[in-house]
C-alpha cells in the first residue's frame, strides 16, 4: 500500500470513524441530542433494488439513490453526468455507445454480441446498448446505482452492478411542469410534463423535451459541412404513459418512449502518430501537419455526425392476491444509430469511418412475491430476453502516388448477431429472530449467441481480402447456476448490519468482428459486508461497505488486426482480485446546512494476464506465455477505470428569505486518484492523473409561487480528462486516440409547476 493511500485512509478514518463509534454508543449523553434545530431530519428514501419496495437504509446492498428533484438541481441529465456523485462509477463513450464501469467492472466492446458487466435498466427494462438519447434523464422519480454483482435478481449481465432509471408514473391528479434552460455553448432546452386524470382509476402522463448545444471540441476546419464535436443539432425525447389503478389490487401501466438524437459528431484526438497502412496511405499520412496541442481543438476535414433514433414500449401488470403479488412486464425496443467520423483526425483527406447499428430487442419478466409481514418472504420468477443486431462498418481510404491522390477500395464489413437469455430465479428471506434474518437466492441462466461476420471489401494490395474471403460464423451456448447467501441484523433501531457471499457470471461468446475465436464466460466470487446507520435523531447517517472480489476469466476487449482486417478482439484475464471499502455519510449541521462526504479505497489488479499492446509493432517475445504466443505478462497491472482513492464532499445550504421566497445552494467536489484507461498501464497513453471537479448550483423559489430558478456551474476548474483510449486501425497506423470530458459549463434553468 502506498504512502498516499495510507494517508488518505487515515484522513477518512479520522473524520468518519468517530461518528461510527458514537452511533454505537448506548450512553444517553448529549451525543444523541446535539445542539442543532430539532425540526430537520435526513430523508428516508424508498428503493426497489431488491424487486420490492424497501428503505434505502434497510437494503443489504451498496446502493446510491438520487431523487428526481436532486438530479434536476444538479444538472444530471444523463449517465455521464452521474459519475461525479457515485463512488467508483466511470462512464466512457466509444463510437457513440456508453461504456459503464462500477468498481472497475463492466467495460465491453461494441460488437453485435457484446455484453456490459453493468446492467443498464430503464423502468425495469434492460437496455443492452445505452446509446445517445436512450440514456437521457428527464421526468425521473429516482436513479438507483447498485454496486457489486446482482446476478440473482438481475441476471448474467450484472457482475459489476446495476444502474436503474425509474421514471415518474401517472398519478390521479391534474399537474404538470413547463421549463426552459440556456447555458454555455448556446445550450438551449425546452421541456414539459402534463399529467391528466381521465377517470378516478385511469391517468395519463406525457413528458417531452428538446435541446440543442454547440460542440465543446472546436473544429477549425473550413471545409463545407464540418462542425464542432460533441454537440447537438437537436435532441428530442417524448414519453407517454397510461396507468390504471383498480380497487381490487390490479394495476396496469403502458409506456412508450421516443428518442431522437442529432449529434454533431465524435472526434478522434490522437495521442500519438504511428504511420501505417498501404504505401500510398503512408505517403499521404506523411504530409500531415502537427496536431493541435489543445485537447479541445481539432482540425478535421470531413463532415461528422452521431445520430440515434430509438423507440421503446412496455406494458406492466401487477395484481395483489392478498399476501401474494403477481408481476408481469413485457417490452419491445428498436434502435438505429449512425456515425460518421474523420478516422485520421486531420485536415488531410485520408480516411472516413461510417458505422450503422440496427437493433431490436424483446424481454419478458414474470414474478410472484410474498408480502413482508410474515417471518418468510420470498420472490420467484422467470425472465426472457432476445436481441437481434446488425452493424455495418465502412472505411474509406485514400493514398498518395507520384500521379496524385488516389482512392483505394472501401473496407466493408457486415456483422449480424443474435443473443437470447432464458432464466429462472428465486430468493427467500427468513426471520430467525425479530432482529436477525438469513436470505438465499438462486438463479439458473441459459445464454445463446449466434453471429456472422462478412468482409465484403478490403483495400487491396498489400491488404489481401479477409480470410477465407467469406463469412466467419459463430455460435456459443452457456448455462450457469448463480447464487447469493446473506444475513441481516437490526443491531439497533438505527443500525442495520449485513453480510453476503455471492457468485455471478457474464456469458462468453466469440470474436464476432475478427476471427470468430471463442472467449470464456466471466465469473466472480464476491464477499461483502456493511453497516448502515442513522443516529443523532436522524440527523446523521454513516454507511460503510467492504468487499472482496475474486474474478476468473475477466473479459477484456481491444482493437486488433486479424486476418488483415481490423476488429475488436476479446480475451480473458485468467485471475483478477479486487478489494476495498466505501464510506458514505450525511450530516445535518444545522437547520440550514447539510454535509455529504464519501470516501472509497479499492485495490484492483490482475493476478494473471498475458496480452500484447496492439500499438506495439514489434513486441518482445515472452517465453513464459502459457499459450506459447509470446505475449507480455501484465500480472500486477491495475484494472482499467479504477482509482485507488476517491473522495466526494458536498455542502447544501437552505434558507428562508421570508416574503422573497427560499434559496437552496449546493457545492460538490469529486476527487479521483490516478487511474489507467487500459490494462497495459502505459503512463504516456493510459494514465489519467489525479484530478478534482467542482459543481455548484443555486435554486431560488419565489414566495407564493410554483416557480423555480436554478443557476449552475459544473467543472469550475475547467479541466478536461481523457475518458477512454481507442487504438486506430492498422490501415492508418496503430495509434492511440481518446475523447475528453466536458469543460466548464454554466447555465440557468427555469421551471414552473402547475
Amino acid at each position: 500500500m502506498t504512502r498516499k493511500t495510507q494517508t488518505a485512509i487515515l484522513l477518512a478514518a479520522t473524520v468518519l470513524v468517530p461518528n461510527i463509534v458514537y452511533a454505537q454508543s448506548n450512553e444517553p449523553t448529549d451525543l444523541s441530542e446535539p445542539a442543532v434545530d430539532q425540526s430537520r431530519r435526513l430523508n428516508s428514501v424508498t428503493v426497489t433494488a431488491q424487486k420490492r419496495e424497501t428503505s434505502l437504509q434497510s437494503t443489504p446492498v451498496a446502493i446510491s439513490a438520487f431523487e428526481g428533484e436532486a438530479l434536476e438541481e444538479r444538472g444530471i441529465d444523463d449517465i455521464a453526468n452521474l459519475q461525479s456523485y457515485i463512488p467508483n462509477l466511470h462512464v466512457g463513450e466509444e463510437q457513440g455507445q456508453f461504456k459503464i464501469s462500477l468498481r472497475g467492472i463492466g467495460l465491453q466492446g461494441t460488437s453485435t454480441i457484446s455484453d456490459s458487466g453493468v446492467a443498464f435498466y430503464i423502468d425495469g427494462n434492460y437496455i443492452a446498448r445505452p446509446i445517445g438519447g436512450t440514456a437521457t434523464f428527464f421526468d425521473i422519480e429516482r436513479i438507483e446505482v447498485l454496486r457489486g454483482p446482482q446476478g440473482t435478481l438481475y441476471g448474467r449481465n450484472a457482475t459489476g452492478g446495476v444502474v436503474n432509471v425509474i421514471s415518474k408514473e401517472p398519478v390521479n391528479a391534474f399537474e404538470g411542469t413547463i421549463g426552459a434552460s440556456y447555458g454555455s455553448r448556446d445550450f438551449m432546452e425546452v421541456r414539459g410534463v402534463l399529467n391528466v386524470p381521465l377517470t378516478d382509476k385511469l391517468s395519463t402522463r406525457i413528458s417531452a423535451l428538446y435541446n440543442e448545444e454547440d460542440g465543446y471540441v472546436e473544429n477549425r476546419s473550413t471545409q463545407p459541412g464540418t462542425d464542432n464535436f460533441f454537440g447537438s443539432n437537436g435532441d428530442t425525447m417524448v414519453r407517454g404513459q397510461l396507468k390504471y389503478e383498480g380497487d381490487d389490487g390490479l394495476d396496469v401501466l403502458l409506456s412508450a418512449t421516443y428518442n431522437d438524437r442529432d449529434g454533431t459528431g465524435v472526434n478522434m484526438t490522437y495521442l500519438e502518430r504511428n504511420i501505417g497502412g498501404p504505401p500510398p496511405t503512408q505517403a499521404l499520412l506523411a504530409t500531415l501537419p502537427p496536431d493541435p496541442t489543445d485537447p479541445l481543438v481539432a482540425n478535421n476535414d470531413s463532415p461528422a455526425y452521431n445520430t440515434t433514433e430509438s423507440f421503446s414500449v412496455f406494458g406492466r401488470v401487477t395484481k395483489d392476491f392478498g399476501g401474494v403479488e403477481a408481476f408481469v412486464q413485457a417490452s419491445y425496443y428498436d434502435l438505429e444509430a449512425n456515425i460518421m467520423q474523420d478516422f485520421d483526425g486531420s485536415p488531410v483527406d485520408i480516411s472516413v469511418f461510417n458505422k450503422f447499428d440496427d437493433t431490436t430487442a424483446e424481454s419478458l419478466e414474470f414474478r410472484l412475491s410474498s408480502d413482508t409481514d410474515s417471518a418468510l418472504s420470498w420472490i420467484v420468477g422467470g425472465y426472457y430476453f432476445s436481441e437481434d443486431t446488425y452493424i455495418f462498418r465502412r472505411v474509406q481510404l485514400n493514398g498518395l502516388t507520384p500521379g496524385g491522390v488516389i482512392n483505394l477500395p472501401d473496407f466493408l464489413l457486415d456483422e449480424n448477431g443474435e443473443s437470447q437469455t432464458l432464466a429462472a430465479f428465486g430468493t427467500a428471506t427468513y426471520a430467525l429472530t425479530p432482529d436477525f434474518r438469513a436470505s438465499l437466492g438462486v438463479r439458473y441462466t441459459e445464454d445463446e449467441k449466434k453471429g456472422t461476420k462478412v468482409t465484403r471489401g478490403n483495400f487491396g494490395a498489400p491488404f489481401p481480402p479477409d480470410i477465407p474471403n467469406a463469412s466467419f460464423p459463430g455460435e456459443a451456448d452457456f448455462s450457469k447456476v448463480t447464487w447469493r447467501a446473506g444475513i441481516e441484523w437490526d443491531a439497533t433501531d438505527q443500525m442495520f448490519v449485513y453480510a453476503s457471499a455471492s457468485n455471478g457470471y457474464k456469458a462468453g461468446g466469440f470474436n464476432a468482428t475478427s476471427n470468430g475465436l471463442p472467449y470464456d464466460p466471466e465469473e466472480i466470487m464476491a464477499y461483502e459486508a456493511g453497516i448502515k446507520s442513522d443516529f443523532w435523531g436522524d440527523r446523521a447517517r454513516v454507511n460503510v461497505d467492504a468487499f472482496y472480489y475474486d474474478y476468473t476469466d475477466l473479459q477484456l476487449t481491444t482493437l486488433r488486426t486479424v486476418n488483415n482486417a481490423p476488429g475488436q478482439f476479446t480475451t480473458n484475464a485468467a485471475a483478477t482480485t479486487l478489494y476495498g471499502v466505501e464510506i458514505d455519510t450525511q450530516f445535518v449541521l444545522s437547520e440550514n446546512w447539510l454535509l455529504n462526504a464519501s470516501y472509497s479505497f479499492i485495490d484492483a489488479e490482475f493476478d494473471e494476464l498475458y496480452s500484447t499492446d496492439p500499438r506495439d509493432p514489434s513486441p518482445v517475445f515472452n517465453p513464459g506465455d502459457p499459450d506459447g504466443l509470446g505475449r507480455t505478462n501484465l500480472a500486477g497491472n491495475k484494472l482499467p477505470y479504477v482509482s485507488e482513492n476517491t473522495l466526494n464532499l458536498g455542502l447544501q445550504y437552505d434558507t428562508d428569505l421570508g416574503n422573497l421566497g427560499s434559496l437552496t445552494a449546493t457545492v460538490n467536489h469529486a476527487w479521483r486518484d490516478d487511474l489507467y484507461l487500459r490494462e497495459y498501464n502505459n503512463p504516456m497513453i493510459d494514465l489519467v492523473e489525479a484530478n478534482g471537479k467542482t459543481d455548484v448550483t443555486v435554486t431560488f423559489r419565489p414566495a407564493n409561487s410554483n416557480l423555480r430558478v436554478t443557476g449552475y456551474v459544473t467543472n469550475i476548474e475547467d479541466e478536461v480528462q481523457k475518458t477512454n483510449v481507442f487504438v486506430s486501425p492498422g490501415f492508418v497506423g496503430l495509434s492511440a486516440t481518446t475523447a475528453y470530458s466536458k469543460p466548464r459549463t454554466a447555465g440557468i434553468r427555469v421551471d414552473y409547476d402547475f
